[in-house]
């Protein structure tokens, strides 16, 4: 087999050792300990991942595929491995900038503060944050340790609107992290038409951002959606809803979460941008060739935002935090006191990684770790598959079985306008 691809994990695994020893010498780098065992985890990870698949085609014991050739299996896993690692060393390079800690820390505190409402409610074991700057807004769901990679945009210094993505995100990686939820979601939707199904992930992130933050991440979105152009605003690219509809997930959630006047408010305003475009009616859905109506999808996305919603209030007990913003129908002086609220001193513990021998863990200051893991593991069936084929190499593993081992459970970047350029 060609030793090309041994070569290049050799190359990324010496980097990845200068990495951690770096982090470990710098007492003086913000969250230091956490990019140090990010980085260690990674690396285990990384040892596993692509030592498994190396040994299991190199033996046989991997069944081969036509759709995706083992080169391509390389390729994939060191240019995902490759990707946190620019990923943590562009965090690094951030937090050593003071003018940039502040915004860092606010955004810190902000996604930490959202994604414990899925902790304190049950859905989710302690997990940690860290947020850098972004392009855009986004969230790099990582397999390998409970912490959430969320980027936000450069802009966040100095518009307070563009924090507001963060609850959004952070949805989605309560969605791929709470244990049995995606199954049970999918379980209550109508089987057809067969898009709703591909844009639950999305209207879960919504709803769930409507229920972190309340009426002012309605208004956000409204100006992240009405600024794209024609063709994206009626389109379905098969995981988001069209632009022209999405905002009555925010409203109908806002509704359901007892925001009438918000909800009423961000609907007209809604309308008079879809005055603006003309009153698209509307879409073609993913890899079709027929339209759909927009009233259609638009009824079937308020019935599942709050059939969501329902489920987390009544089936996992989820009660709502104090929210981000609070009812109005002036939408002028909803953005103006959200201002005001983000201003004053947010009263939650953030959580860090830190390394406890061969285990890594969350962990608040002064506090002990918690959700302890192996390093480099997942805490899911792909780390008892994994060591079920090595124990058992004459078994030979179809790919069928080892494909779900190379995705990791999903390890893209996502994006709230699906800017997901750096997954599999």
């Amino acid at each position: 087999m060609n030793t090309i691809w041994q070569n290049r994990w050799q190359a990324l695994e010496k980097q990845l050792q200068e990495m951690i020893a770096g982090y470990g010498r710098s007492p003086n780098l913000e969250k230091s300990d956490t990019l140090k065992t990010l980085t260690e985890s990674l690396l285990a990870f990384g040892q596993d991942q692509f030592g498994y698949f190396w040994d299991g085609f190199n033996s046989g014991q991997l069944l081969p595929d036509m759709m995706l050739p083992q080169d391509h299996i390389f390729r994939a896993t060191l240019d995902q491995v490759a990707f946190d690692m620019a990923i943590i060393q562009h965090i690094a390079g951030q937090r050593q900038q003071p003018h940039l800690q502040k915004t860092l820390t606010r955004a810190d505190q902000l996604a930490q503060a959202a994604l414990n409402v899925a902790v304190d409610n049950g859905l989710l074991r302690q997990c940690g944050v860290l947020t850098y700057f972004h392009k855009s807004a986004n969230i790099r769901l990582i397999p390998y340790a409970p912490l959430a990679l969320v980027g936000v945009p450069f802009s966040a210094t100095t518009t307070d609107m563009d924090f507001l993505a963060i609850p959004h995100e952070v949805g989605h990686f309560v969605y791929h992290h709470a244990p049995g939820l995606a199954a049970a979601l999918h379980a209550r939707i109508p089987l057809y038409p067969n898009w709703i199904n591909r844009w639950i992930e999305e209207i879960f992130a919504d709803v769930y951002g409507a229920l972190v933050a309340g009426p002012i991440i309605g208004l956000s979105f409204q100006h992240i959606l009405a600024d794209n152009a024609q063709e994206k605003f009626v389109s379905d690219d098969g995981i988001h809803p069209p632009d022209a509809i999405r905002p009555y997930t925010y409203s109908q959630s806002l509704r359901h979460l007892n925001y009438p006047q918000a909800a009423d408010a961000l609907d007209n305003a809604w309308q008079e941008r879809l005055a603006e475009r003309h009153q698209p009616t509307e879409f073609q859905p993913h890899n079709t060739t027929h339209s759909a109506a927009l009233a259609d999808a638009q009824m079937l996305l308020e019935s599942m935002a709050v059939d969501i919603l329902t489920y987390l209030q009544q089936e996992r007990q989820v009660s709502q935090p104090a929210p981000w913003s609070t009812d109005t129908d002036d939408l002028a002086a909803l953005l103006q006191k959200f201002g005001t609220w983000l201003n004053k001193p947010l009263k939650v513990d953030w959580y860090g990684l830190t390394a406890v021998a061969q285990q890594i863990g969350v962990v608040k200051d002064g506090g002990k770790p918690e959700n302890l893991r192996l390093k480099g593991s997942t805490q899911t069936w792909r780390d008892w598959f994994k060591a079920q084929s090595r124990q058992n190499p004459s078994l030979p593993v179809p790919a069928q079985a080892w494909t779900p081992i190379f995705t990791s459970g999903h390890w893209p970047v996502k994006g709230p306008e699906g800017n997901s350029n750096g997954g599999l």
